[in-house]
C-alpha cells in the first residue's frame, strides 16, 4: 500500500468547510482511503493549533480521521536538531523562509529508510526539489 505525507494545509482545508481550499481538499482526499497516512507529529501540533482548536466541528472530523485503519503518527525526533538549522540556514542564509515543520517534512522525504511515495500539500514550491529528486509523487 502506498504511503502518503500530508501537509499541514491540507487538514485545514478539509474538515473546515469555510477554508478557501476546501473543496480542492476533499478531491486529494479521495485518493487517500486506499493509502497509508503518515503524519508526522510537527503536522499534528501545527494542524491542532489556536486557529483550529476552537472549531469543534473541524475537531471531531479531524478525531475521527485519526482513529482511522492506515493513519500511521511518525516519530520526528531523528530531524529535530537538523530541522531547527535548516529554518534558521535557509530563512537567514538563503532568503527562503520555510517552518520547522516543513523542514522535519523535507527531511523525511529525503530520507531513504522512510518509504514516502506521496506527498499532499498546497504548498508545491516548497517541496518540490525534494520530492523531484525521491521520485514523489506531489498532489
Amino acid at each position: 500500500m502506498p504511503n502518503i505525507l500530508v501537509d499541514t494545509g491540507l487538514w485545514y482545508a478539509l474538515f473546515d468547510t469555510k477554508d478557501s481550499y476546501h473543496e480542492q481538499a476533499q478531491e486529494t482526499a479521495e485518493r487517500l482511503a486506499p493509502l497509508t497516512i503518515v503524519i508526522p507529529w510537527p503536522v499534528l501540533y501545527e494542524t491542532l493549533s489556536t486557529s483550529f482548536a476552537p472549531n469543534f466541528r473541524a475537531l471531531r472530523r479531524f478525531e475521527m480521521f485519526l482513529k482511522r485503519p492506515g493513519v500511521v503518527f511518525l516519530d520526528d525526533t531523528p530531524y529535530r536538531q537538523e530541522a531547527l538549522n535548516r529554518v534558521f540556514e535557509w530563512s537567514l542564509q538563503h532568503s527562503r523562509p520555510l517552518s520547522a515543520t516543513d523542514c522535519v517534512l523535507r527531511l523525511i522525504l529525503d530520507d531513504v529508510a522512510i518509504r514516502i511515495d506521496l506527498l499532499a500539500t498546497f504548498n508545491v514550491r516548497d517541496f518540490a526539489d525534494v520530492c523531484r529528486r525521491r521520485g514523489v509523487e506531489l498532489l
